[in-house]
């Protein structure tokens, strides 16, 4: 029994002298032959409740000293905070060690090198707005540390900023491992925000082609998060120089932007208007409510904006993964495609807020993680949006050819041989052709048979012209025949055999059983006119003198010798006559 007020004492003794580290947050590292060091102590990290008047080595201490530390916190922290390091290296001679910080958003970064045998050393600030004498690191900030050998010393940190994680960590690492960091975290950051700005480029090239809606939606929805992330990591102030401007934030500014983006081309995807009405008023609804933030975030807090930002994030999730599961078994391969990016981005996102809070701990980093996986997000969302146009391309195919074809003939239609009058060559030839008895077949056989008798018709039109001429479907029993060519000789022996084809497809008719099928024609060639649509006026009162004549004697009044002596003729069209003619 003895026992239990010693463990008692023993527990409270060390709930005491914890909270009395945290207080002191005196953390030490020790370099050795490691590359690289992550702190992670919690209470490293002690928040200033206002800024430093000035940024002596003097007023940095006292201040650090008047501070506690703060508690984690899910949605970060803002304004000055400062941390301070015991560091020991047992190098035996000089080193160079950079110290990475863990955070975007850095207005003022000041660092003191104090050595246990000597004066306080300022080293480089650090910020986005001041990082011309630090390396360049993207999504971070980082700070050249010069160590004697078997230094030790401690380091004063000061940072000041609108928004940060809370805390953040703080990396050491020496010189090849900081050269493979950096060279890691750029290239794979200038690789993933250079496949989206180029994926935003397709998808706009492809809008100003198409004028679909969906192509733009596209675009804004792959070109902001780009944009954004650009922003975000330090790219736009490390290109420009920008010194009064930190554009790291606006890439928690336009991200409502995106997210409204999004959502169009989500409701333009899947044709929600016409399919799915009840999505499509959601999706319309958070279209809007991410125009408003989008114009009131700027004038907000930077510290609202982030919470705002991340808000619409987790609602984005949500509402992405719900309606791509329900488009799954609906949609195809596009919602497919749509579902994979954005459950590796989704995934991605949880995975930076937790990294972020403090509650998650991994050796990958937390923006890269976002960024590679909005890259290939971007990339589905690309696919999605190309099967897309590839099911509306089939469709206008399809459309297309129904709108040109004869569904019970197989042949063109009006329609499609008014489209190739404008495709003609220099010489052309029109035969205009007219059932006979067809009203007699369907009287004494019905409608079943006179489309039966109609289809083989036009399958035998199609295997006499084979390859030299087209066939169309004008009317109930109406065909036209043309055929054009760059030679005029080729045209006028064309037309020299048109009562043999005729008179050759009237037989096979009779042999199938159609004994009440007789064929009307009239031809006229585009030389003999001035125009198609008089060529077109010529052939088709040639074909009606013919259908009368036929009606006056049984034997066929177009013969041969009739058509030679009509195509030999020297005489202009008007001095040929209906005698001649017939």
């Amino acid at each position: 029994m003895a026992l239990l007020p010693r463990l008692g004492w023993l527990l409270f003794c060390t709930i005491v002298l914890s909270f009395a580290s945290l207080l002191q947050a005196n953390t030490s590292v020790s370099l050795d032959n490691q590359g690289q060091y992550t702190v992670t102590d919690k209470a490293l990290w002690h928040p200033l409740p206002e800024p430093a008047a000035d940024y002596s080595y003097t007023t940095l201490s006292r201040l650090l000293e008047q501070s506690g530390p703060a508690a984690n916190t899910l949605v970060g922290r803002r304004g000055p905070a400062m941390a301070r390091l015991r560091v020991h290296t047992n190098a035996r001679q000089n080193q160079h060690w950079y110290l990475i910080f863990n955070a975007n958003f850095i207005d003022k970064g000041i660092a003191y090198w104090q050595p246990d045998n000597g004066q306080p050393v300022r080293l480089a600030e650090f910020s986005q707005l001041d990082d011309q004498a630090t390396p360049h690191l993207l999504h971070y900030q980082a700070l050249s540390l010069p160590l004697d050998a078997a230094a030790s010393g401690t380091l004063l940190l000061y940072v000041n900023a609108k928004q940060y994680a809370y805390p953040f960590s703080l990396k050491l690492m020496d010189q090849p491992e900081f050269n493979r960091y950096q060279f890691g975290i750029n290239s794979t950051s200038l690789i993933a925000i250079s496949v989206m700005m180029t994926l935003a480029l397709i998808a706009l090239m492809l809008y100003v082609r198409t004028r679909y809606q969906v192509t733009l939606a596209c675009a804004g929805y792959i070109g902001l998060h780009g944009v954004g992330w650009a922003a975000a990591a330090g790219l736009i102030n490390d290109s420009f120089r920008l010194a009064d401007l930190n554009t790291a934030y606006a890439g928690m500014l336009i991200f409502p932007l995106a997210v409204a983006s999004a959502s169009q081309f989500t409701r333009l995807l899947f044709s929600c208007n016409s399919k799915y009405r009840g999505i499509s008023r959601y999706l319309n609804g958070l279209t809007c409510l991410c125009l408003l933030l989008g114009c009131l975030l700027p004038l907000l807090p930077f510290w609202q904006a982030f919470l705002l930002s991340h808000l619409t994030a987790t609602l984005w999730i949500l509402t992405t993964l719900t309606i791509s599961l329900y488009m799954l078994p609906r949609e195809g391969f596009s919602a497919r495609y749509y579902f994979t990016g954005n459950l590796i981005y989704g995934a991605a996102l949880v995975f930076y807020m937790l990294s972020h809070t403090g509650n998650l701990s991994s050796s990958l980093s937390p923006e890269l993680v976002v960024l590679a996986a909005l890259a290939i997000d971007c990339l589905c969302i690309l696919l999605s949006l190309a099967e897309w146009l590839s099911h509306r391309k089939r469709e206008y195919n399809r459309s297309y050819y129904f709108a040109r074809v004869d569904p019970l003939t197989q042949v063109g239609n009006r329609y499609a041989f008014n489209e190739r009058q404008c495709e003609l060559k220099q010489y052309s030839l029109l035969v205009f052709l007219d059932l006979d008895g067809m009203k007699e077949v369907n009287d004494k056989r019905g409608h079943d048979q006179g489309d039966l008798m109609l289809k083989e018709v036009a399958e035998l039109m199609q295997e006499d012209l084979g390859d030299q001429g087209e066939v169309f479907r004008t009317g109930g029993d109406e065909f036209i025949w043309l055929a054009d060519s760059h030679r005029q000789a080729e045209i006028h022996g064309f037309a020299g055999e048109i009562a043999t084809r005729v008179a050759g497809i009237e037989q096979q008719l009779k042999h199938r059983g159609w004994q009440e099928i007789g064929i009307s024609f009239g031809f006229a060639i585009s030389s003999e006119t001035e125009s198609f649509s008089q060529c077109m006026a010529l052939a088709d009162q040639r074909m009606y003198d013919n259908k009368r004549a036929k009606a006056q004697t049984d034997k066929p009044p177009l013969t041969a010798a009739t058509e030679t002596t009509l195509l030999t003729d020297k005489r202009s069209p008007s001095a040929l006559t209906a005698r001649e003619i017939r």
